[in-house]
């Protein structure tokens, strides 16, 4: 069986729905006979198809560069690309977003099973426009109706998928490696911190709804104390907001900047030597982030929004009231004084448990073989 990955934009994946794909097809059987092709959106450094892995194809796609037209151009060619040149046995649809276009499969291929997967409602994301969340929205509806079969990382869309549609939904969490490795780059020592001495805060994007500014404004109640260490892409949208955030960031004394994405090893290094990860987000599905610092056994303060409750437990006491920058301050402040407890390592292995990637590949690959049985 020949399976096309469609909607991340790179592999290796720098964050989000692209480390999702990712982790699924890296944990899906190398021997059984199938084969995964991920499209990608082609770079300099990715110029042409390659192997990936002996069971793994990766398609670089040409797009254009403009905020909203990369995605728009990049989606519509590898549409095309897959209708009439692979010609999978079936197609795996990322992102809601791919939506319009996944019609394209299905009046080039009419036959073709195409399973799409929910990470999250962009829509709710701040750095839209009005007309563009219009759009996003049209984008859902049309995934919802062109796919054949749903999945979602985020248990709530259950329910408001099937409120709609008579489209089968399934949620499947996102997952962690048990162990994952931890290599050495020389960033937390380049950038003058000690480990174990430094707070953390990271983001792909710095969209408001990340909730920086609510634990920039927390950190600000402390006259002193550990260093706050802040990654993450400031460029791209809601610029306005993302100089401002940027701005307030180097201004404050004790905030280590490091304004740019990082590769997983890079950025799992920084987050293993952390004393504290904080995760203030307004909005998630289910943050690959969180669980990725949970893995590393690294303690994480995290808001009380139900997509981080479904990780971490209703019981657990590194919870902060989401937007609540007074009680996420107080929050900080008790953990620094009492330290992380046994529940740190109950957590990680829980999560271990509960989102193993082994176990959730093979959900998506009976999945796989339900549709393409019945297609």
């Amino acid at each position: 069986m020949h399976v096309a990955v469609l909607g991340s934009k790179s592999l290796p994946a720098f964050a989000g729905a692209d480390r999702v794909a990712e982790n699924i097809v890296r944990h899906l059987p190398a021997d059984d006979g199938n084969r995964y092709h991920v499209y990608v959106v082609r770079t300099p450094a990715q110029p042409r198809a390659f192997d990936f892995a002996p069971n793994v194809r990766i398609h670089p796609i040409p797009a254009f560069h403009g905020k909203h037209s990369k995605a728009t151009s990049y989606f519509f060619l590898s549409a095309l690309h897959c209708a009439l040149v692979l010609r999978p046995d079936l197609a795996h649809a990322h992102d809601s977003a791919f939506g319009p276009f996944a019609w394209i499969l299905r009046v080039l291929r009419p036959g073709l099973p195409i399973l799409g997967t929910f990470h999250g409602n962009p829509y709710e994301r701040a750095k839209w426009s009005r007309f563009a969340k219009a759009f996003l929205r049209f984008c859902e509806a049309a995934f919802i109706r062109g796919c054949h079969a749903l999945t979602t990382v985020a248990r709530a869309k259950v329910a408001d998928v099937q409120a709609r549609v008579k489209t089968p939904i399934e949620f499947i969490p996102n997952g962690v490696d048990p162990d994952p490795a931890i290599p050495s780059t020389g960033l937390v020592s380049k950038h003058g911190l000690v480990p174990g001495q430094y707070l953390m805060f990271a983001a792909g994007r710095m969209d408001p709804t990340k909730g920086l500014h609510h634990l920039l404004d927390a950190y600000e109640r402390r006259g002193d104390g550990l260093p706050l260490l802040v990654v993450g892409g400031f460029a791209g949208h809601n610029r306005e907001y993302s100089a401002q955030l940027l701005a307030r960031c180097r201004a404050l004394p004790r905030v280590v900047l490091v304004p740019q994405l990082l590769t997983q090893p890079e950025l799992f290094e920084l987050v293993a030597g952390a004393r504290l990860f904080i995760f203030p987000s307004e909005i998630e599905a289910m943050s690959m982030m969180l669980l990725e610092v949970v893995s590393c056994g690294v303690p994480v303060l995290a808001s009380d929004i139900a997509e981080n409750v479904e990780v971490v437990g209703a019981d657990y006491p590194w919870l902060f009231r989401n937007a609540d920058a007074a009680h996420l301050a107080a929050k900080l402040d008790h953990f620094l004084r009492a330290g992380p407890g046994p529940e740190i390592a109950a957590l990680r292995e829980r999560c271990a448990r509960d989102f193993n990637w082994t176990a959730i590949a093979a959900r998506y690959l009976a999945r796989y073989r339900r549709l393409a049985q019945a297609g």
